[in-house]
């Protein structure tokens, strides 16, 4: 008896922690959450577990790295929506900042679509024309609206002059298709808030707000938006604050279910006054969105992360639901309803389609940030899911085959973290998925996919290391899409993950130095055909873009930034430390005087030191700077004067942007005169 009370009672602590496991990710989409509790609870749960690939851990930390000096000291996380407000704050207030001359001029050097090997950026979501299915429209969380009128051979944009450029969803009116109404900012991830819903009437050539008008700094998101097909002027928001609904074309709108965040919605197929919605519950209407009744029979109503819904026009009263886990983001199941959302049936809840395995045999995932599903509009019992990778059933969602895998498998390859899938209309064979590489497309059921991305100009890029030599030649670190190198007008991935800081050897082309997250630094010495991994002697820990610059007079001597700095006399084979700073945190950045190499300066967000004998000692030169109310973003010292160094803030601190010493950081000068409360994340 003492051993089943035991027994029952270790469970219910390990059962309870699960379902409480991952809080964090609740916490991330909340606005009011503190960055700081949020953190803390992330740790906790990462603790005593393996950092495996497609579980969310490098998403989350990629969102800290953009968090961190953003809402320092307060732990704020709508502060970074505040960029908007504050940039229209600096216009009004400097309206010759539109109308004056521009200083230079400026050519776009790409990339335009997928690199060879890699990938374009990140992809929200995949919308057809109503009536012309070749025009497709796709949403990138910060590269805006794009559209082709040749299915998917070349893209253009038009939304390039507005403020907010992320968005998550298109309805587009099937009366008139040159109305159209943009859902903003990011659902998945809130990479950028929601400012409410943009109207066009002009086939998206220019845009107006509507009704539906938000602040970023209120810290809410949008996630679909329908577009009712018989009475157009009707749209209806699913959103972080609840369903929003207007009948006017969103002139007003209404806000008709309060007490949930939504994340997906859609319309019966052939019956517009039945309305589905889901976040981490399920709800109907059968009144065209005015009332909403939760439905929970049939469906889990414990360890919800997140729902997704599915629709057919093969049989109107079918709706999926594709359900992942709270506790870890894995896949708690696959439901089917068929009777139109009244009740649900279990089909599926193993093996794990939402985790990196292209079997299925791993646990967790990351269906908080990457969740799809779609139903054939030909056969009913035809579903796709898409998670890390794509599955398919072929019978309702029993059972599932993997449909396309990023690496590995043998399975066509689809770029990783599908956002969106959808189907063509009236096709039960060709559909699209919209993910972190862009936009892929299969019209065989996924026996093969081809990457569609052309020339979407989405990449979201962290670094730039120029040639000296050759002004077509350089290499960019981008987000999700790995180390790309532009030679001439052809870009190329030449290293993959996440490329962070990166530099062309200024005296071989062939030298390229490369970098994954937390100082992991690579060396290419063929161009990027071949890497080496060196990061031998580096100890400590890195910054998740860990800084690493070649010396300005000895091409073989490197420096790299731990929690301290460190030194390679043969072009990073080897590394010896140079520092013990007793400042605690990563180092943010550094600069070599190219006047004098003898001469460092070093950055950590709160503290700034200096070396003038290569790092033989060296000395805390904060001084009056700020570092209480912003953190600390990058140094630059002047090309002739070892002695002037400028150091850029981030953060709202108002006033506090950049600083100047003139006498080697024995004072410093307040340099933010004409700049906008807005970061400074470098400074050149």
């Amino acid at each position: 008896m003492k051993k089943g009370l035991l027994f029952s009672f270790l469970f219910s602590i390990v059962f309870s922690g699960s379902l409480l496991a991952q809080q964090y990710v609740e916490m991330m989409q909340d606005p009011n959450a503190n960055y700081y509790d949020i953190v803390a609870e992330f740790e906790s749960y990462w603790a005593n577990r393996p950092q495996e690939r497609g579980k969310g851990y490098k998403v989350f930390r990629r969102w800290q790295d953009y968090m961190a000096p953003r809402v320092f000291p307060s732990g704020d996380i709508k502060l970074p929506s505040r960029a908007y407000e504050e940039f229209q704050t600096y216009l009004q207030a400097n309206p010759q900042a539109l109308s004056g001359p521009r200083a230079g001029n400026w050519t776009f050097m790409g990339p335009t679509g997928a690199p060879s090997n890699g990938g374009a950026g990140r992809i929200n979501f995949v919308r057809f024309h109503p009536t012309n299915t070749n025009t497709i429209y796709v949403g990138a969380p910060a590269g805006g609206l794009w559209y082709t009128l040749d299915g998917g051979v070349s893209w253009n944009t038009n939304t390039d002059q507005l403020a907010i450029i992320g968005c998550t969803d298109l309805a587009i009116d099937p009366s008139n298709t040159n109305t159209m109404y943009l859902a903003t900012g990011d659902g998945d991830a809130g990479d950028t808030y929601s400012i409410g819903v943009l109207k066009s009437t002009d086939g998206g050539n220019t845009w107006n707000t509507t009704g539906l008008t938000w602040t970023t700094g209120q810290g809410r998101t949008i996630s679909r938006l329908l577009i009712n097909p018989t009475n157009p002027q009707i749209l209806i928001a699913a959103t972080s604050n609840g369903i929003y609904r207007t009948a006017d074309g969103g002139a007003n709108w209404t806000q008709v279910q309060n007490t949930n965040s939504f994340k997906d919605a859609e319309f019966k197929p052939g019956d517009p006054n039945t309305v589905y919605a889901a976040g981490t519950t399920f709800w109907k209407s059968t009144n065209g969105g005015t009332t909403w009744t939760q439905v929970t029979s049939g469906l889990p109503t414990t360890n919800v992360g997140r729902f997704a819904i599915a629709i057919t026009a093969a049989n109107s009263a079918y709706v999926y639901i594709l359900a992942a886990k709270n506790s870890d983001s894995g896949l708690l199941g696959v439901y089917r309803s068929t009777d139109s959302g009244t009740t649900f049936t279990t089909r599926s809840t193993t093996p794990n389609y939402l985790g990196y395995n292209s079997n299925g045999a791993d646990a967790g995932g990351q269906g908080w940030y990457d969740l799809a599903i779609a139903a054939s509009p030909t056969n009913a019992d035809v579903v796709v899911v898409g998670g890390v990778n794509i599955w398919r059933s072929t019978n309702g969602g029993t059972s599932f085959t993997i449909n396309a895998h990023w690496t590995g498998s043998g399975a066509p390859y689809v770029h990783a973290d599908i956002h969106d899938l959808v189907f063509l209309p009236g096709s039960g064979t060709t559909y699209f998925a919209g993910c972190d590489g862009g936009v892929f497309k299969t019209t065989n059921s996924g026996t093969a996919w081809s990457d569609i991305s052309a020339d979407l100009s989405i990449a979201q890029q962290y670094r730039i290391g120029l040639s000296t030599s050759n002004a077509n030649l350089l290499v960019s670190g981008h987000q999700d899409n790995g180390t790309n190198k532009m030679n001439g007008t052809t870009w190329s991935q030449i290293y993959g993950g996440d490329g962070m800081d990166c530099f062309i050897d200024r005296t071989n082309n062939n030298n390229i130095f490369a970098s994954y997250v937390y100082g992991d630094f690579q060396r290419s010495t063929n161009g990027g055909g071949t890497w080496t991994n060196i990061i031998t002697g580096l100890s400590g820990t890195a910054a998740w873009m860990a800084p690493w610059h070649q010396d300005p007079t000895t091409a073989t001597t490197l420096y790299a930034g731990y929690s301290n700095l460190f030194k390679s006399t043969n072009s990073g084979t080897n590394w010896t430390q140079i520092s013990t700073f007793a400042v605690t945190g990563e180092v943010i950045e550094f600069d070599i005087a190219p006047s004098n190499n003898q001469v460092i300066y070093v950055v950590k967000s709160n503290a700034v030191f200096k070396t003038t004998n290569g790092g033989g000692a060296w000395t805390n030169i904060t001084g009056t700077l700020p570092v209480g109310s912003a953190a600390i973003t990058n140094v630059e010292i002047s090309p002739t004067d070892p002695n002037r160094a400028y150091v850029t803030f981030s953060g709202y601190s108002s006033g506090n942007k950049v600083f100047v010493t003139t006498n080697g950081g024995t004072s410093w000068t307040n340099y933010s005169t004409g700049l906008p409360n807005l970061p400074v994340n470098c400074i050149v």
